[in-house]
């Protein structure tokens, strides 16, 4: 009896329960899911290719010492402190002067100017006698020459002294200073000095084969580093190879990157997207929220408080939005998040 008794009791649990969960059942169907909305509207797309390589200076300048003499690190005029690596420098700085007084001695800097005084009376002199008939044109023409050379010897003066200085070939930035102490002498032949204008840089990189009718010389490049990924630096693509690596199956590029404030450094990993398609004024959604179902393109769109599924072609896309050619109109607010839990006409409410 006790047995039979028990059977019952738990039939009739199982029948409670099964009730039970018929009606969470039902609740479960009037779920409203909570989703987020933007509106459609036009954007500028670019379609790019992307590569990588390593960027470059332009300019790069290494400096020898070419005579010996006692070493004199110059002031920098902008700091008032002796020049240091990373120090923005004009063409022609002094940045090292390299003392030596028998050298100095040796070029006879005076003595050749007095020569040129004393050359260029005796040809005018020359010429004062020719008027005169008191010297012949071959006594002035010796005159003349005598004097030519003397300003030569003095302009070579000039250029030998100049050795004594170490100057900035163009306006860059200092990359490379050696350091000696102030007043060792220094050996001819030594590096003192490397500079490097990376206002300008290139990267020489490679593009699959598969891209060669999209490439063009000419395009419009993004170029981004890791380390200033809020910046991007505008380049262009200068060459292309038209011949196509056998092993790799790759062509090679360069791209020219504008870097006026110096942001990307020489010898920085860099990724560039090069513009292949630019549309203006398109009408597009963020790409990922674009699914396919039963194989079509399908975004949500919100009617009230239910979601609509919405068929759609799609055009170019780059890192973020993709066109919408066909399937929706702009101010349509389509499902930007929670979209992944629904189906037509699920009901939503519209988070803010």
């Amino acid at each position: 009896m006790n047995s039979y008794s028990n059977l019952v009791g738990v039939i009739a649990l199982l029948i409670v329960c099964y009730a039970c969960g018929g009606d969470r059942s039902n609740q479960s169907s009037e779920t409203t899911t909570p989703v987020w909305v933007e509106d459609v509207r036009p954007r500028t797309i670019e379609e790019y290719v992307t590569t990588t390589g390593t960027a470059k200076a332009v300019k790069t300048g290494e400096i020898k010492s070419e005579m010996n003499g006692a070493y004199r690190l110059q002031k920098n005029p902008v700091t008032g402190k002796p020049y240091r690596l990373g120090d923005i420098v004009e063409a022609g700085a002094v940045i090292i002067r390299l003392e030596n007084k028998e050298y100095e001695n040796n070029v006879q800097l005076e003595s050749k100017k007095l020569q040129i005084q004393i050359t260029e009376k005796e040809w005018e002199g020359q010429q004062s006698l020719l008027e005169k008939g008191g010297t012949t044109e071959k006594e002035v023409n010796n005159a003349k020459t005598s004097f030519i050379n003397a300003k030569l010897e003095l302009e070579n003066a000039y250029i030998t002294l100049g050795k004594m200085e170490i100057k900035a070939p163009f306006r860059g930035v200092i990359v490379n200073l050696p350091y000696y102490t102030e007043n060792v002498e220094v050996a001819s032949g030594s590096v003192m000095l490397g500079v490097m204008d990376y206002s300008k840089m290139y990267m020489e990189t490679q593009f699959p084969e598969n891209v060669m009718t999209k490439v063009k010389v000419g395009q419009k490049v993004n170029v981004t580093n890791y380390n200033i990924k809020a910046d991007t630096l505008q380049g262009k693509l200068t060459q292309l190879s038209p011949a196509v690596n056998e092993e790799t199956r790759t062509f090679a590029g360069f791209i020219e990157i504008e870097n006026p404030d110096l942001k990307l450094r020489p010898g920085m990993f860099a990724k560039a997207d090069v513009v292949t398609v630019k549309k203006d004024s398109v009408l597009s959604v963020p790409k990922e929220i674009i699914t396919t179902r039963r194989g079509n393109k399908i975004v949500f769109t919100v009617d009230r408080s239910s979601a609509e599924e919405k068929i759609i072609e799609t055009g170019i896309s780059d890192d973020q939005f993709t066109e919408v050619i066909k399937g929706l109109n702009k101010g349509e607010k389509v499902v930007v998040k929670g979209y992944e839990w629904l189906r037509n006409r699920s009901k939503v409410k519209v988070m803010k």
